[in-house]
């Protein structure tokens, strides 16, 4: 019976065993659920991750490309920006340069037109108001000198003429000298033969009669000839002295051509307009001639040069 009672004992403890068992059994089943239920789970979010790693990773390829792109615009921009820098530094300058340039050139046309003035003034010209159109004044100054210059080659003109027709004079005084020289000198050799002979020939006493008739009439000519220098200070002064010797009107011409060379003397012009080019050389002499005793008309010719050379270089 003892061994029955602990059989009993021993199947109830065996049969708790096996129901704890069940329950903890049980329990395991409902953990393994779970976590088949988990792990479904966590498959499908791994597998979610999956399928978008490849998005992702395209994405972000894409994304450093468009980076890539940005960085180039942006080093470009930079270039762009230090390129205009440097445009507006230098146009900076040029402003700066030309303004200069315009302040020297401005400065430079007023002393032009102050000059101008004077000398317009000076050639007895009237005053010209001056505005803001330096272009007009300097035209109005211009023409004044223009005036007065075509005034003084038209004296010149006039002067050559008197010249020409001092010099025509001269040479008929010079053929005369020459006559009375040749009868002076025969006059010495009928003197040399006799004095008897000299004396009553009427030869001698003509050539005696011509030579007081040359002092008489030269004097005159020779007083015209000084009072025609005392008109003008201005005029050229032309000296003509009739000597007796031909050597001395010879250096006179030396003097007077020393420096000087004729056209004629140049290879480039042909000897058939010799005649042209001794006129032309007879304007030029007396254009010198004339230059050289008027310091204000050598300046204006200076001033019409300079202010036409300038004008053509606006223009341009």
């Amino acid at each position: 019976m003892q061994a029955l009672d602990e059989e009993e004992s021993q199947m109830e403890a065996l049969e708790n065993r096996n129901m704890e068992l069940e329950n903890v059994m049980q329990g395991k089943m409902v953990e393994l659920e779970n976590l088949e239920a988990f792990r479904a789970k966590t498959l499908a979010k791994l597998s979610t991750t999956v399928s978008k790693f490849d998005e992702l990773h395209n994405l972000s390829e894409s994304l450093l490309a468009e980076i890539e792109s940005l960085q180039s615009q942006l080093q470009e921009r930079d270039s762009e920006i230090s390129f205009l820098r440097q445009e507006v530094t230098r146009c900076t300058n040029d402003v700066l340069a030309s303004q200069e340039t315009s302040k020297n050139y401005s400065s430079e046309m007023h002393e032009l037109l102050s000059l101008m003035e004077k000398m317009a003034t000076r050639f007895g010209g009237s005053h010209v108001q001056t505005s803001d159109q330096n272009q007009s004044s300097v035209r109005s100054y211009i023409d004044i000198i223009d005036k007065k210059f075509v005034d003084a080659m038209d004296e010149l003109d006039d002067l050559r003429v008197t010249v020409q027709s001092k010099d025509s004079l001269l040479q008929i005084e010079k053929g005369k000298v020459e006559e009375l020289l040749s009868k002076m000198e025969e006059l010495e050799t009928l003197r040399d033969s006799g004095p008897s002979s000299s004396m009553n020939s009427p030869r001698t006493v003509e050539t005696e009669q011509m030579v007081q008739r040359n002092k008489v009439s030269s004097g005159p000519i020779a007083a015209h000839i000084r009072s025609a220098r005392k008109v003008n200070n201005d005029q050229i002064a032309i000296a003509i002295d009739v000597e007796k010797d031909d050597n001395t009107l010879d250096d006179e011409d030396d003097d007077k051509a020393h420096g000087f060379k004729s056209l004629t003397m140049s290879r480039l012009i042909p000897r058939a307009t010799r005649p042209i080019s001794d006129m032309i050389d007879g304007i030029w002499v007396s254009a010198e001639r004339l230059l050289m005793r008027q310091p204000s008309l050598r300046l204006g010719v200076i001033i019409y040069w300079v202010v036409l050379h300038a004008l053509l270089a606006s223009f341009i």
